[in-house]
């Protein structure tokens, strides 16, 4: 380290001046480097050479940490100007307080501590380098998870609870196939030698764990959400319930699962199996059930509840509340309602269908400012003859987004008019009245959302149509409403403002994050598998997968990080281990190390409360 003198003028005109920064030089290859540690300023003691050597001896030694701290000869005035500046340097990097070295600057080894060796840099090595932060950042969580205590409370032996363990953190790590993983681990991922394996378990052996995880899933998942709950005091006062379904990119002829059905991805060429979840507020899995392809989405409820019943009892769990069920309208049917309140259970749902006649009161209206700044207006309705309480919703958000699809249908069904109506005009063109509105009648049935708000006129002349006019109905009450963005919600809750009911219905968005985390981030889609119980394994692998990430995920969140999972990943996958391999003049010496891991993945593991690194392994070959 030394004090540079740096030149200044502000003009030509002006008079020069000078000022001053701590520096150190780092050598890389042939080229020096050089890294401004600390600004000085233009203090005019450091004009003297002599004057500026001793500070930098100084304040180097203060830094170093070093047992003699200042020349003997050090005068009053530069000894004050030391201090204030080690000052400075522990204002600017606040890590020093503690010990710590900003990654800026470089420290030599502590006396004592020092390993010095004389090594052939042209024979220096780096092998079996292999990826460590996804690997390290997981198997930590998994510690904390206590998953080897779970499944050897299952009655997994040993070699099968390390399998189970590689299973669950390779499908959270790298959602491949068993053939692929097994690649993976055994060429490019650092986890099985985290977990004490010496040889990566083959495809078969990845099957066969997934397949045994799958028939203990009642006593995993008991085990795993309850010491998720202990871990981060959680509270059961809300239940999440939502279906979705993922497809097959195989016939699937023989299955009893593989049915053909509509996807959540509007495809309906492949046969489908369904899941649903009961999910808690903070996004945890409480409980999966894996159905046939072609179950509706009302369907279920009742099996849902009786399982979530069953797990409280497996529990002990004796409560006199039962948490509020927060469904989607897809499920939220009126038989579905009443069931839930014949079981006591409260409930917070989407309504199905817009209310025609209602009255607000501006004075009562509740108004929330959202994050992107954006007014939320609530209200609660009594409906007559209607169970339960009605919230009036009206979301800008929900207004750009169904005038949006309402501009897209009617451009698209306008479209479709006026090709119809310029073939009455041309040679060959559809003209018999007859055709005409066959052809009118397929374009309303291809655009049924937006065809009802149409009346449509054709003009007939001699049996052919001369000219086909259209015009806009004015829209009922309900459709004028879902175009302002107006929506309702009901609950059978007695309790509760306004502003309360509509953030317990936002937790609903949890569910769409777990089932977008699941499909996109670790793939439970498309399925390959044949065989209906490896289905259901693959799909419970996942789940459980699913677990571990989203416990990364919502210690991150606390900490300010709101990364996804596939970001996180990117993050980790920049720390590596590898071999380092250093001869020496009588042995080789071989390092097994990790990489320091980014600021950024620092703030992860410091996040998830867990260990940046592991202690490095060293063996030697002497020569003889």
């Amino acid at each position: 380290m030394y004090i540079r003198q740096i030149k200044k003028q502000r003009s030509k005109e002006a008079q020069t001046f000078y000022q001053y920064s701590l520096v150190q030089n780092t050598r890389i290859g042939q080229r020096v480097k050089q890294e401004n540690i600390l600004y000085l300023g233009s203090e005019t003691l450091l004009a003297d050479k002599q004057n500026r050597t001793l500070v930098a001896q100084a304040l180097k030694a203060r830094i170093y940490q070093e047992a003699s701290l200042f020349p003997s000869s050090l005068p009053a005035e530069l000894l004050a100007l030391v201090e204030s500046y080690y000052a400075k340097y522990q204002l600017k990097y606040p890590g020093s307080l503690q010990g710590k070295t900003p990654a800026t600057i470089t420290l030599p080894p502590k006396a004592g501590e020092a390993d010095f060796q004389t090594v052939d840099l042209n024979a220096t090595q780096v092998e079996e380098v292999k990826s460590f932060g996804a690997e390290h950042l997981c198997t930590q969580v998994a510690d904390r998870l206590q998953l080897t205590e779970h499944l050897k409370a299952c009655g997994f032996i040993d070699h099968e609870v390390t399998q189970g363990v590689i299973a669950i953190l390779s499908r959270a790590i790298f959602s491949a196939s068993e053939w692929k993983t097994s690649q993976l681990l055994q060429d490019n991922s650092a986890l099985c030698e985290l977990l004490g394996r010496e040889k990566a378990p083959t495809h078969k052996e990845l099957y066969a764990i997934a397949d045994k995880l799958y028939a203990h899933r009642a006593q995993i998942d008991r085990l795993l959400y309850g010491h998720i709950k202990d871990l981060f005091n959680l509270e059961d006062k809300l239940v999440i319930f939502d279906l979705s379904n993922t497809y097959f990119e195989t016939a699937k002829r023989d299955s009893h699962l593989a049915r053909y059905g509509k996807s959540k991805e509007k495809r309906n060429d492949c046969p489908l199996v369904v899941f649903t979840a009961v999910i808690n507020a903070e996004g945890f899995i409480r409980h999966s059930r894996i159905y046939e392809g072609n179950k509706a989405d009302p369907q279920g409820l009742e099996e849902m509840i009786a399982d979530l019943e069953k797990t409280y009892q497996a529990s002990n769990v004796k409560t006199q509340a039962k948490p509020t069920v927060v469904i989607d309208a897809g499920i939220a049917t009126e038989d579905n309602l009443s069931f839930l309140r014949q079981k006591d259970y409260t409930y917070v749902c989407v309504a199905r269908s817009q209310l025609k006649d209602y009255v607000l009161d501006e004075q009562d209206m509740t108004l929330i400012e959202t994050e992107n700044k954006e007014t939320i207006r609530l209200q609660q309705l009594q409906v007559v003859d209607q169970p339960g309480t009605w919230l009036y919703v009206q979301s800008p958000a929900k207004e750009r987004k169904e005038q949006s699809i309402d501009l897209k249908l009617t451009q698209r069904f306008e479209e479709q008019l006026t090709h119809i109506e310029a073939a009455l005009h041309k040679k060959g063109g559809t003209k018999a009245i007859a055709k005409v509105w066959e052809r009118i009648g397929r374009t309303k049935e291809k655009n049924r959302h937006v065809a009802q708000l149409y009346e449509i006129t054709v003009e007939e002349k001699e049996g052919k149509a001369v000219r086909l006019q259209w015009k806009k109905k004015k829209p009922g009450r309900p459709k004028e409403d879902k175009k302002k963005g107006v929506y309702f919600i009901r609950t059978n809750v007695t309790a509760g403002s306004a502003s309360d009911l509509w953030k317990v219905y936002n937790t609903i968005r949890e569910v769409e994050s777990t089932f977008r985390c699941l499909k996109t981030d670790l793939n439970i889609r498309p399925i390959h598998h044949q065989k209906d119980e490896r289905i259901q394994s693959h799909i419970y692998l996942t789940v459980l997968a699913y677990q571990v990430v989203n416990t990364i995920r919502h210690q991150t969140r606390k900490a300010g990080i709101h990364d996804d999972w596939q970001n996180i990943l990117r993050k980790a996958r920049t720390q590596t281990i590898q071999n380092i391999v250093l001869p020496t003049a009588q042995k080789t010496i071989h390092l097994r190390k990790p990489s320091r891991p980014t600021q950024p993945l620092k703030e992860i593991y410091q996040a998830c409360k867990c260990e940046h690194t592991i202690k490095a392994k060293r063996k030697y070959v002497v020569y003889h």
